[in-house]
């Protein structure tokens, strides 16, 4: 991932716990077998996100989730469509669902970003090749991390079900900040997830930036779910992963699941 086009977009934020993405990105939830002809079986793979270019409908990349160890730890392999790993990351969930420490890194160009606990304080790491920045955060009561943007909706799926909208502070390793979104559930003919021919029972949200300045430079995502096992099922927005080129890309990525 290049730092030059870095968090202009919310889908980025989001999925940087890299999606969302793709988010939507390590489930806490999931209890899911992937598909395909990939080493899924044997790399014991439960979740398998594949995330399709919004212009061409083109096959771009599938991320690939373990599930949930002894250790309370999830990896997520980004492989190409031939099955190749280029990036990877893993989430440690020993503290708060909504929180969870993780730590990625681009073989491509050898970008890597983390955040993880030192005691109460919050420590965010971005950096490529051999240049590496750093910033503690302190108050991170309400913080919200990476892929822990599932288990909030989770946690509060009867307050958003209802219609309230809510805030929370995202970390954003690249940018060595945080910044407040705010979620909430919105009609399935407004957002552009939804399908008539097999999301008519999905629940439907959107994010995006809770200050009116921000979200004029940044695009919400849109997210579905299925309400039978609060699964999401698909994500709409700017992805965490950067094209071969460096440059940003915009997927609707599937989520699959078995049980």
């Amino acid at each position: 991932m290049s730092s030059a086009k870095r968090q202009n977009n919310v889908g980025h934020i989001l999925t940087q716990g890299v999606g969302l993405c793709a988010l939507l990105t390590g489930f806490y939830t999931a209890q899911v077998v992937a598909q395909e002809n990939y080493a899924v079986a044997q790399d014991n793979y439960v979740v398998a996100g594949s995330a399709y270019d919004l212009d061409s409908n083109k096959l771009i990349y599938r991320e690939l989730y373990t599930a949930l160890d002894e250790n309370k730890t999830v990896r997520v392999d980004y492989v190409t469509p031939d099955g190749q790993t280029f990036a990877s990351k893993t989430l440690d969930y020993n503290g708060e669902p909504f929180q969870p420490s993780f730590t990625f890194k681009d073989t491509r160009d050898n970008e890597f970003a983390s955040a993880h606990f030192q005691g109460g304080r919050l420590l965010l790491t971005h950096g490529v090749k051999d240049t590496k920045t750093e910033k503690t955060i302190y108050d991170n009561a309400r913080l919200v991390i990476d892929a822990g943007f599932d288990s909030y909706i989770q946690l509060n799926w009867d307050k958003l079900a209802s219609g309230k909208t809510l805030k929370f502070d995202f970390a954003l390793p690249t940018k060595l900040n945080t910044v407040q979104l705010e979620v909430r559930k919105i009609k399935a003919a407004d957002s552009p997830v939804y399908d008539a021919n097999y999301g008519r029972e999905w629940i439907y949200f959107r994010i995006a930036p809770a200050k009116k300045f921000v979200s004029f430079f940044a695009d919400p995502i849109n997210l579905a779910y299925d309400p039978n096992g609060k699964y999401l099922v698909r994500f709409y927005g700017r992805s965490n992963i950067d094209d071969d080129k460096g440059g940003p890309q915009d997927v609707r990525i599937e989520y699959e699941y078995t049980n």
